[in-house]
């Protein structure tokens, strides 16, 4: 007899966004296709310059689009997307990871039409992008970002030439760009040779004494190593100019995105200081390179202290207020987030066990800033390092760094949405529960093999007692 067998009736997709546009990011052209039903020509071609894209925006207001979906190719997707979101559209930046097309099938003209496609389905999630008051902010951050590391190498290239002319500096003093070292440098490309005069120039906090300095400055001065001095030295200072002005405009920019503080209630209305909105002047942000001033600004402007988290600097905390900002309703959970930051725990998973292989890497400067933090922690005596530390004892130092910046991240995210402040508990709490696990540990192991642990009450020998079952 045969068996009856139950065939279910597959559902075909359906489009849940009739209203949209794919668009495939070029460096001089661009093409866009939409839905057959809204034009004749439903893919068209429209040029990399701005005219071309006020026209892009014209065609699709006339087509009835309200949703673009579009990849993010370089860099050349950003005046796309900020001409169309100034024209009103949903605009979803896509990774090129979700529009993958079919192998043998790769033209411009297929690529649009396939994000189309996609996008009229509901199958593309547009990627986190800050709101347009946080961009400029985050401009400033990475180009101040860009500059201290462009600094360094400028260190870098002055040690290099005075290690040439066997100037061993770094010998006796830690850090080249301190007030010892640059002192010293400055003098040299002043044309100062004295070794004892040069030595005479450092500060009273170092240890190293003056003689053994001074030892250090005999060098053989040749003219093209001193060369190469002088312009590291000035690039160094042309740097350090531009680093300064960065900060301004950070501090000019938090101070814009800082809500006004609520009127007192012995004066009503609008402040006293003749001020028109933004930050009050007294408690403006007016000097940048201060880090005390800089932690008081994001605490106004992010509406919790986050360097009150343990190995949270200020750096750490700017970054996330540039990357992010206040809002944190892009992300709908404390797991979504820890997904964009590419912290989360990897979800590679077949048949009950993890693949081999690494997950695809996530690029986020908030994820860096935090696992940087976590590096800190080892020596962190609070309750974040005490658990570092453990993880440490347990797992690889890299396990251990990524589980720990997604701590981190739990604590910023929490912080953010619920607005509240953290609360150090301390090594002690972590002792505490760290104690208590092994107590718990200890009895289900002793009921495993028919025993019973009893604590010991004061008085009692000072080790737990075991007795039969």
């Amino acid at each position: 007899m045969a068996r009856k067998t139950r065939t279910r009736r597959l559902q075909s997709l359906q489009v849940v966004n009739p209203d949209c546009a794919g668009i495939d990011i070029g460096k001089d052209r661009h093409w866009v296709a939409v839905s057959p039903e809204r034009a004749a020509e439903p893919v068209r071609e429209f040029g990399g310059f701005t005219r071309g894209l006020v026209a892009l925006s014209a065609w699709l207001s006339s087509c009835g689009v309200k949703t673009v979906a579009m990849e993010s190719t370089s860099v050349y997707w950003i005046p796309v997307y900020e001409v169309l979101e100034r024209a009103g559209f949903e605009v979803l930046l896509v990774s090129p990871r979700m529009t993958k097309q079919i192998s043998g099938r790769k033209s411009d003209v297929l690529d649009c039409q396939w994000i189309w496609q996609l996008q009229s389905y509901g199958l593309l999630r547009g990627s986190f992008r800050p709101r347009d008051a946080i961009c400029p902010l985050r401009a400033y951050v990475r180009q101040a970002r860009r500059l201290i590391a462009d600094r360094s190498r400028s260190v870098q290239h002055m040690q290099k030439a005075l290690t040439e002319m066997n100037v061993r500096l770094d010998s006796v003093i830690s850090e080249l760009a301190g007030v010892t070292g640059l002192r010293i440098v400055r003098a040299i490309v002043a044309g100062e040779r004295d070794p004892h005069r040069l030595a005479s120039l450092r500060h009273r906090a170092i240890k190293a004494s003056a003689d053994t300095i001074a030892a250090s400055l005999e060098g053989t001065w040749r003219e093209e190593h001193l060369f190469s001095l002088e312009q590291a030295l000035e690039r160094y200072d042309f740097l350090e100019q531009q680093i300064q002005a960065c900060e301004t405009r950070m501090a000019a920019m938090i101070d814009d995105l800082t809500p006004p503080a609520p009127p007192s209630a012995g004066s009503p209305g609008a402040p006293a200081d003749g001020s028109s909105g933004g930050a009050p002047a007294a408690r403006r942000l007016t000097d940048p390179r201060s880090d005390k001033a800089m932690r008081a600004a994001l605490h106004r402007m992010m509406g919790v202290d986050l360097t009150a988290i343990p190995t949270i600097g200020t750096g750490t905390a700017l970054t996330v207020a540039a990357e992010i900002g206040p809002d944190f309703s892009a992300f709908p959970s404390v797991q979504h987030f820890c997904s964009w930051l590419g912290v989360a725990p990897g979800t590679r998973i077949s048949g009950g066990k993890a693949l081999p292989g690494r997950a695809p890497k996530v690029v986020n400067p908030v994820g860096q800033a935090l696992r940087m933090a976590a590096v800190g922690a080892r020596r962190s005596q609070s309750f974040v390092g005490a658990r570092h530390r453990s993880r440490l004892a347990r797992k690889d130092a890299a396990v251990a760094v990524n589980a720990t910046a997604r701590e981190l991240a739990c604590l910023i995210y929490l912080m953010v949405t619920r607005g509240q402040e953290y609360i150090e508990k301390g090594v002690e709490a972590w002792e505490k529960q760290r104690a208590e696990r092994t107590h718990a540990r200890l009895v289900s192991k002793a009921r495993a093999i028919g025993y019973e642990l009893i604590r010991p009450t004061d008085g009692d020998i000072p080790s737990p007692a075991v007795t039969a079952a």
